[in-house]
């Protein structure tokens, strides 16, 4: 089994792959989740897990180039959460939806350019 890709996300926002020794973008990282790696995303100086955060930012992103979500499901999400991973489903929650989109257009950090 191999480990989490982590990631580090420097104070000026950059991302940096620790596996490879790159920089990367939210696309970047975006296609590493959908080729089925486990990445994981931490603050460079304190450890914190940015992973949920960073995730929701690359849907967010997405979102905004192609709409895939309903305005209902989306309220639901922001009304009663989403189930934590192996919980059973939320009654009346929409589906959790596959990897959104699959393009590779675009490039920037969590909040801004990277590289």
């Amino acid at each position: 089994m191999s480990t989490a890709r982590t990631i580090k996300r420097y104070a000026n926002r950059k991302l940096y792959d620790t596996r490879d020794s790159r920089y990367v973008t939210l696309d970047h990282i975006a296609a590493m989740v959908r080729a089925g790696d486990d990445v994981r995303v931490v603050e460079n100086t304190t450890r914190a897990d940015l992973t949920t955060a960073t995730l929701a930012q690359i849907i967010f992103e997405e979102e905004k180039k192609t709409p895939r979500l309903s305005v209902a499901g989306l309220r639901k999400i922001i009304q009663g959460g989403m189930p934590a991973a192996g919980a059973p489903p939320v009654a009346g929650a929409p589906p959790v939806p596959a990897a959104p989109g699959s393009g590779t257009a675009g490039s920037g950090g969590v909040g801004g350019a990277a590289a």
